[in-house]
């Protein structure tokens, strides 16, 4: 339980709180995303950043 300094705190970061954080992301995860990038599918991918991190970057 969170003991908040504000109520404004309280309504401001306790959704964040509430979020599911994703699970790290597997090392054949992250090999399929390379596997995919090195293959004739992913030729036209250029310059591009790829998170590849279980959607951590999303949060």
């Amino acid at each position: 339980m969170a003991n908040w300094g504000s109520q404004l705190a309280a309504e401001r970061l306790g959704p964040l709180m509430q979020a599911t954080v994703p699970t790290p992301a597997t090392a054949a995860q992250l090999a399929a995303s390379i596997t995919f990038l090195l293959s004739d599918d992913g030729t036209n991918v250029n310059g591009a950043i790829l998170a590849s991190d279980g959607a951590w970057s999303a949060l």
